[in-house]
């Protein structure tokens, strides 16, 4: 009795130690030097776009790096293409990845007008992941082709025979000795781990960084993305073909890219392609009121007379006008900014309004200054209003702009 008892213990303990030993093996794999199974051989230019026949590259990438940490760091792609067969459904997605740190947050929204934006949209990867993702659809020749996020890298991984495992712990040695012990208890496979919206955006951001044309808006040609996503030829009837051009053959996938990458951080919605900053229209940090043109090598900056604070002169019996230190401060941040003025006097009810205050614009790029009124009135500029500005000539809208020190004024051209 006492000798079973001991063999029934034993045998618990060598069941317990062989479902540990497997469940534990099981676990680890064996990662290789991410080889792809998928490859195509195709070259995706600029296209002609069936709605509005303008020529168009399927990509388009906003990156704003945030190095001074001004802002948020933020990397956007555009995909110029449609969501079904027929060209008519969601005309571009976008997908927008907010970092912070090791803090990751996707989101993306859609056009249906090449235009405007719809609201922007948390990303849940789990719906729409590997071989399951969204296709899109784009026209090239009179030709649809299908374009999918669905490239992956391979591993070595291990899955578990249980029915061995059950064997071994019943049978012991007579099981051993007809199915053998190490190589039945597990079976190793190869296992896809496909790549997602995030690691891509993150592989953009990279390219981006590493690009010898440095900041502004330029345009990248020959761009392997052939590890990421893969293109497919459509039957006529518009249904993706079940494999992507290329299947087999270590060749790559070529695409043309829009890009914009900018050194500091988004601060402000309009810096979006989507005018939208995790899913906020209003983001702002900057303590202004923004008005911006997006995509453009040199930004335009519109301010009015909205944006000056005034000072009361005693002597003058009026009110000088200026932008305030902290906004131009601000500005001389933004070198790429092409500032455009116009300052409309009879907008500012029932003050009397002298001119512009000393050092007023000091220092800012100034690409138009327009002053108008509704009726004909001098203007002063007091000393410094307009230094280091840049600016050669005025317009001037029933308004005749004088200076008190009768000189800065002559450096200056009415139109």
């Amino acid at each position: 009795m006492v000798l079973k008892r001991i063999l029934d213990v034993a045998l618990c303990i060598f069941a317990f130690i062989s479902v540990m030993f497997i469940g534990c093996y099981a676990t680890y794999v064996y990662r290789d030097k991410g080889l792809y199974e998928h490859s195509t051989s195709t070259y995706v230019a600029k296209y002609k776009d069936p709605q509005t026949n303008k020529e168009i590259n399927p990509f388009e990438i906003n990156y704003y790096e945030n190095y001074n940490g001004t802002g948020k760091e933020v990397i956007e792609w555009r995909i110029n293409g449609y969501s079904d067969q027929s060209m008519q459904a969601i005309y571009g997605r976008g997908y927008q990845l907010v970092i912070n740190g090791e803090n990751k947050e996707l989101y993306y929204c859609d056009t249906y007008n090449g235009n405007s934006w719809e609201s922007m949209h948390k990303y849940n990867e789990t719906t729409d992941s590997g071989a399951n993702k969204n296709f899109f659809y784009v026209s090239i020749n009179n030709k649809i082709y299908a374009i999918r996020v669905d490239g992956y890298t391979t591993r070595e991984g291990t899955t578990v025979n249980a029915g061995n495992i059950v064997g071994n712990v019943l049978l012991g040695p007579a099981w051993w000795i007809f199915n053998g012990f190490y190589s039945d208890l597990t079976t190793t496979e190869i296992v896809k781990d496909y790549y997602t919206y995030e690691d891509l955006l993150l592989h953009f951001r990279k390219l981006v960084k590493s690009c010898s044309a440095g900041t502004g808006d330029f345009e990248l040609s020959v761009v392997d993305l052939g590890a990421f996503i893969h293109v497919y030829n459509c039957e006529d009837t518009g249904k993706a073909d079940p494999q992507p051009i290329g299947i087999g053959g270590q060749i790559n996938s070529y695409f043309s890219i829009d890009v914009h990458y900018d050194k500091r951080g988004m601060s402000y919605a309009e810096q979006s392609i989507f005018g939208s900053v995790a899913g906020d229209n209003n983001f702002n940090i900057t303590g202004i009121d923004f008005d911006v043109n997006y995509w453009k090598a040199t930004t335009q900056f519109n301010i009015t007379e909205k944006d000056f604070v005034a000072r009361y002169s005693n002597a003058d019996l009026g009110y000088y006008y200026s932008l305030s230190s902290n906004f131009i401060n601000e500005l001389k941040n933004y070198k790429n900014l092409d500032i455009y003025i116009n300052f409309d006097i009879s907008k500012i009810k029932n003050v009397n309004v002298l001119g512009f205050d000393y050092y007023a614009l000091n220092g800012i790029n100034i690409a138009e200054l327009t002053i108008t009124s509704d009726i004909q009135r001098d203007f002063t500029l007091l000393s410094g209003a307009l230094r280091d500005t840049g600016i050669s000539k005025i317009n001037s809208i029933n308004v005749n702009v004088i200076n008190l020190s009768g000189t800065e004024v002559n450096a200056y051209e009415m139109v």
